[in-house]
């Protein structure tokens, strides 16, 4: 009896754990987890964090041919498709340590700043990041016989973090500089990463002073126009984005 009464006790505590565990999760995913260890020490009734991040560097990823795909493709196979890709996508931001904002439709945005955004603060990371996610998109192409890419636009600048609302809540950032993040996307050539003149600039100190010689390195072109285009013909000055912008490569 005692036996029995012991291992319903033991089944449940372990059921607990793995739900505790399951949520923990979870939340994780949605919020960064510095801000999840300050939601904990505050009071029910206290104010939700907020934060101004100074330098954050902002990235977003738009799957170039998606929507013409997914009018072809049954949904069950579109969102088989997007959920394998936006996969792949986490599976970089892990390696890199920069935080998922958020998905809107096919776009993937992600960034670091300081804390508690994310631990580390890594424009180069960021733009690398990019990089990976333009190269990891044609390789499911070609296996899979598509015609999907990825375009990518990175900023660096100011902005605010924090949680909107009492139901379904997720860590946003918000300001200017996401707007700008958006225009640089729309704007850079398909399979390419645009970044900012202002990015540009910190990337390439960060890698004078940087110690990671595992890592491939950096260069960049500049793109020399005098507006920036949308495929849609929307047009934008340089001047919105911090001046003229560039396309990132790794080095040879």
């Amino acid at each position: 009896m005692a036996e029995s009464a012991a291992r319903r006790r033991f089944k449940s505590m372990k059921a607990m754990l793995l739900t505790r565990d399951r949520l923990e999760r979870t939340l994780n995913t949605l919020m960064p987890p510095l801000v999840v260890d300050e939601m904990r020490h505050t009071s029910l009734s206290g104010m939700m964090p907020s934060h101004r991040y100074l330098r954050a560097t902002v990235l977003q990823a738009d799957l170039v041919g998606f929507t013409a795909l997914a009018s072809e493709r049954p949904p069950s196979e579109v969102f088989s498709i997007i959920g394998e890709l936006f996969g792949h996508f986490d599976d970089l931001t892990d390696v890199y340590d920069i935080y998922k904002v958020e998905t809107v439709g096919d776009a993937y945005i992600a960034g670091q700043a300081e804390t508690p955004l994310t631990r580390k603060n890594s424009p180069l990371d960021v733009v690398r990041l990019g990089l990976d996610m333009v190269a990891e998109v044609l390789d499911w192409s070609r296996e899979n016989g598509e015609k999907l890419t990825c375009r990518v636009g990175v900023h660096i600048g100011e902005c605010v973090g924090g949680i909107v609302g009492s139901e379904m809540q997720r860590y946003h950032l918000f300001g200017k500089l996401i707007s700008e993040v958006e225009i640089l996307e729309a704007t850079a050539p398909s399979s390419r990463v645009q970044v900012s003149g202002p990015l540009k600039e910190v990337v390439e100190g960060e890698q004078r002073n940087s110690s990671q010689v595992s890592r491939r390195g950096l260069e960049f072109e500049a793109r020399r126009l005098a507006v920036l285009s949308t495929s849609k013909g929307e047009t934008h000055s340089c001047e919105m984005v911090g001046g003229p912008t560039f396309l990132a490569t790794y080095k040879h």
